[in-house]
């Protein structure tokens, strides 16, 4: 039996929350002032939170909140407060990203339930398992997912799973952006990512620009799966997520309603499902860089960016004919209808818009305008003739939708049965039932009368009871009995309907309610002993090479592998053991970040050869592999992509089995010491850190040729330069993702001394983006730091170079 999914909309404010409700969501998300990943919504203060959730549970509609954003030490208080109060006020679950703050979740308000954001980067079956362990209800799958890949978790877990559906995507997996906050400091893992893929850039090719079609290079298209809504259901997908709580009320109201029709419609009649042309147009007009669902349909290489404009391009209105530069008009024929307040677009200008004010048509001012006429438009910049009108805003349209969620009387409404036995001598009564089967019965303080002289029929009192004005019900049925001529009057009728009116929206908001909590603090964290003479050097290399240079400049212990990139040969785990091993060096095998569910067997069979030969553990860099790694008996590391950034972060990986933890190199200096005299931490302190790892390969879309990968990235070396000439090296691995590495090499030799006094177990050259003889001076110079000697400078060992977030922290 086809189970219909629940549809989740976004809310940034209260309007947008009011027009997802009164527009068919199920469930909305909306996110507190604080740690929620949409620090620049309009967003809700705690008193707001708990205000929507009585409006929400009073309609039957659940509410989430976010608390999806990495969380400083000096913030963990303030979260367990509001975890505490969203709980108390009813909220449905808590989405969440931190790990650390799921644990004290967990601890503090087990009876609240945990949704496992997006930005966890939740991508095969073995992470969703975890998370199931620790009690998760729900995983929002990475929008990178193909169709196969989220049925094959379905049937794999019973917890529930949740997919976007319509909206932005992410060029990145989300939670493993670094860009926003390298660049300037802005985090996309703490709400405030300042969006730099949308910006201009430039890929070049062993030095020379290669002809892209447009700038936008890391822009994608925006997510739509009108079309696919029949196999997302087939799917098992429990909940359908709309992406926007940075976009207006208006967009949420025309997207919710038209998802709203399309899912009834399927459940209503599956083999008649269609998306009709109307219903399109209206997502088009909403918002659109144009359309894709290109990760659903199992590809990543064409088809989803748009490089030519990062913004909302609207609709086709018409072509540019001429201009009037004495009116400074732009002169269109018309493709579509264009009125009077409606937004307008021109092609290839990202700032230039207008509001019509005025439209000439045949010498004639006019209100609008329809296809074929030629007409004219003031428009503040001159546009080339040939050149496209967008209709970016439908005025008709947004007043339509405006209504939906400005109108006193409710759209969205709650059926009740009403039940009234009436005699002559009795109390009058009613009895009001609710769809939820919630149900009051209240006795009025009228003691009912004989009639005098006109009795009261069934049929008054029907339509007396059944005025429920602009509250959220609606009868549906009523069954009212008079019993021999008696007489009531109207305000006793409409007082004790008033009384099971107000007692029902009660009894319905209080429901969800729950029982305060005595005490609501964080818990503290217990810390280890930590003795160490000074911190081991690790250094993370690939290749034989690398692996060589890297012992023969001191490293203490290696990570051998991950992820394989184009043009270079996998080192060989038996020869990489036994160079460690004569050399008296630790050795841990290295794994990818993203591993699909097609590639686990391989990673696991990666982990069985190398625990087989000895290997000292295993590096990881996603739950599920984690989760593979602690079952096979082995000692993990838990790497920097899996986000610890604060002591409750660090103590959860531990108690689940971590045997060292890498911390998240958004990460400041006093940060890093807050936690790591607390337990065994590694920190990374030289090389290209990866700012982005995307399922999207840039340069096999843009050079590639036919429908297969013709691998066009083993051709070159390949960059990509911003707007300030910033270069941002790319490289591609063998399962066809493309990594983006920052422009300046990580550089701490000057700092040592701060991370040794931190009390860091140990320190990191990511060496794997480095040639063998950079590898073996960069090695041997922080092996003399850590020895003693003096550290020099960065500029001996590097151009261009960061102490990255070490000194300034994130927002």
């Amino acid at each position: 039996m086809r189970k219909k999914p629940e549809l989740l909309a976004p809310a940034g404010n209260w309007e947008s929350f009011v027009a997802a409700v009164e527009n068919g969501a199920d469930a909305v998300y909306l996110g507190a002032k604080i740690l929620g990943a949409r620090a620049y919504a309009g967003n809700f203060t705690l008193e707001e939170i708990r205000e929507a959730i009585d409006h929400a549970h009073l309609r039957g509609v659940k509410v989430f909140v976010t608390v999806n954003t990495l969380v400083k030490d000096q913030e963990i208080g303030k979260a367990a407060k509001m975890l505490c109060s969203l709980s108390e006020y009813g909220v449905d679950a808590v989405i969440v990203q931190d790990i650390g703050l799921l644990s004290l979740a967990k601890e503090i308000v087990p009876e609240l339930p945990i949704h496992a954001s997006t930005q966890m980067t939740i991508h095969n079956s073995e992470g969703v398992r975890f998370l199931e362990d620790l009690g998760v209800k729900r995983v929002v799958l990475a929008r990178e997912m193909s169709l196969d890949e989220i049925r094959s978790v379905k049937q794999a877990t019973s917890i529930e799973i949740e997919t976007f559906v319509h909206g932005a995507l992410c060029i990145s997996y989300s939670g493993q952006c670094l860009l926003s906050s390298m660049i300037g400091g802005r985090s996309g893992n703490r709400g405030h990512c300042a969006q730099p893929c949308r910006k201009m850039y430039e890929l070049e090719m062993d030095g020379e620009v290669v002809d892209t079609d447009g700038p936008y290079l890391l822009s994608p298209k925006d997510l739509n799966t009108t079309e696919m809504l029949p196999q997302l259901i087939e799917a098992g997908v429990d909940s359908f997520k709309i992406e926007g709580r940075m976009k207006r009320p208006e967009y949420v109201a025309g997207v919710v309603s038209t998802y709203r029709r399309l899912i009834d419609r399927y459940m209503d009649d599956p083999d008649s499902y269609f998306v009709s042309p109307e219903e399109s147009l209206v997502l088009e007009q909403l918002f659109n860089r144009e359309f894709t669902d290109v990760y659903l349909e199992g590809t990543s290489r064409t088809g989803m960016m748009s490089r030519e404009q990062p913004y909302n391009r609207g609709v086709v209105a018409g072509t540019v004919v001429g201009y009037n530069s004495d009116e400074r008009r732009i002169i269109v024929e018309l493709s579509t209808e264009l009125a009077l307040g409606d937004g307008i677009g021109a092609e290839g200008l990202e700032n230039a818009g207008e509001n019509i004010t005025r439209m000439v048509l045949d010498g004639e001012e006019v209100d609008s305008g329809t296809k074929g006429d030629v007409v004219e438009i003031p428009f503040f910049e001159k546009v080339r003739s040939g050149s496209f009108i967008y209709r970016t805003m439908d005025r008709s349209l947004m007043d339509s939708l405006k209504k939906t969620f400005t109108s006193p009387k409710p759209i969205r409404n709650v059926p009740v049965r009403l039940r009234s036995d009436i005699a002559a001598g009795s109390v009058l009564q009613l009895e009001m039932v609710d769809a939820d089967d919630n149900m009051v019965s209240v006795d009025s303080d009228y003691v009912v009368e004989v009639a005098q002289k006109k009795p009261t029929t069934e049929e008054q009192v029907r339509q007396q009871l059944s005025k429920l004005g602009n509250s959220v019900f609606e009868p549906v049925d009523m069954d009212v009995t008079v019993t021999g001529d008696v007489f009531i009057p109207i305000r006793a009728l409409n007082d004790i309907r008033n009384l099971a009116v107000s007692q029902l929206e009660a009894s319905r908001i209080e429901k969800g309610r729950r029982n305060p909590k005595d005490k609501c603090k964080a818990p503290d964290v217990a810390c280890e002993e930590v003795n160490l003479d000074k911190p081991l050097l690790v250094v993370s290399v690939d290749d034989s090479r690398r692996l060589e240079a890297a012992i023969d400049g001191g490293a203490d212990v290696i990570y051998a592998g991950g992820e394989v990139f184009r043009g270079r040969a996998p080192l060989d785990m038996k020869e990489a053991f036994e160079r460690c091993r004569k050399e008296g060096r630790k050795i841990y095998v290295n794994t990818p970040k993203i591993v699909s569910d097609d590639d686990m067997g391989r990673v696991k069979e990666t982990l069985r050869v190398a625990k087989g030969l000895g290997f000292d553990g295993a590096v990881v860099s996603n739950y599920g592999t984690f989760r593979l790694a602690v079952e096979a008996g082995m000692t993990v590391v838990a790497d920097s992509p899996m986000n610890v950034f604060n002591l409750h972060s660090y103590a959860a990986m531990k108690q689940l089995g971590a045997g060292s933890v890498v911390l998240s190199p958004e990460m400041s200096l006093s940060q890093v010491e807050d936690v790591a005299q607390c337990g065994s931490v590694e920190c990374i302190v030289h090389g290209r850190l990866e700012v982005m790892e995307s399922r999207y390969c840039m340069v096999g879309d843009i050079l590639g040729e036919g429908t297969g990968c013709s691998r066009p990235c083993e051709d070159g070396e390949f960059e990509l330069f911003d707007e300030k000439e910033y270069c941002f090296p790319l490289l591609m691995d063998n399962d066809c993702r493309m990594h983006v590495l920052n422009s300046k090499e990580l550089c701490m030799i000057e700092n040592i001394g701060k991370l040794i006094k931190a009390g860091v177990a140990a320190v990191r050259v990511e060496a794997r983006t480095m040639d063998a003889s950079k590898v073996k001076k960069v090695t041997q110079r922080y092996r003399g730091a850590l020895d003693g000697k003096k550290p020099g400078k960065c500029k001996d060992i590097t151009d261009g170079y960061t102490s990255g977030h070490y000194m300034r922290g994130v927002l």
